[in-house]
């Protein structure tokens, strides 16, 4: 009882706290309370690092097809992303599928010969969570 008690005093405390940041910041730029919450809140969101697309896609031809391999380099992605599947001679889509990964999670999937027909295969990860142009991440071609 005694710990819940301090918590709510704590997050009473925090609210006058924040009440006197909207105060100050209102008082400063000559603005209304709502308008430096918005204020506040949009330096918030320009001052966050950007999460960036860091990893390594390699491939590889095997008896029945191509693998591809995919290894995160950097942290855990914010959001899903999307990995496309491209026959790269005339960039038409084979396929998509959602895929997140954690800090340094590997994926590796096949693409069959039934499936690549002779063709060159390239794979694209396109982030949710940034823009990115398109450019093929790893191709192969396997006959």
């Amino acid at each position: 009882m005694h710990s819940v008690n301090m918590m709510c005093r704590a997050a009473l405390g925090s609210r006058k706290i924040v009440g006197a940041v909207l105060a100050f910041t209102a008082g400063l730029v000559g603005v209304s309370s709502s308008s430096a919450a918005e204020l506040i809140a949009q330096a918030e969101i320009a001052a966050a690092p950007p999460a960036v697309l860091r990893v390594d896609v390699s491939s590889a031809c095997v008896g029945q097809g191509a693998v591809f391999k995919i290894v995160n380099r950097g942290s855990q992605w914010p959001r899903t992303s999307l990995l496309r599947l491209y026959y790269t001679d005339d960039n038409s889509l084979i396929g998509q599928r959602r895929l997140r990964l954690a800090d340094n999670q590997r994926v590796s999937f096949a693409v069959n010969d039934k499936v690549a027909a002779g063709r060159p295969i390239g794979v694209w990860l396109d982030p949710g969570w940034y823009k990115r142009g398109f450019q093929f991440d790893a191709e192969a071609t396997c006959s």
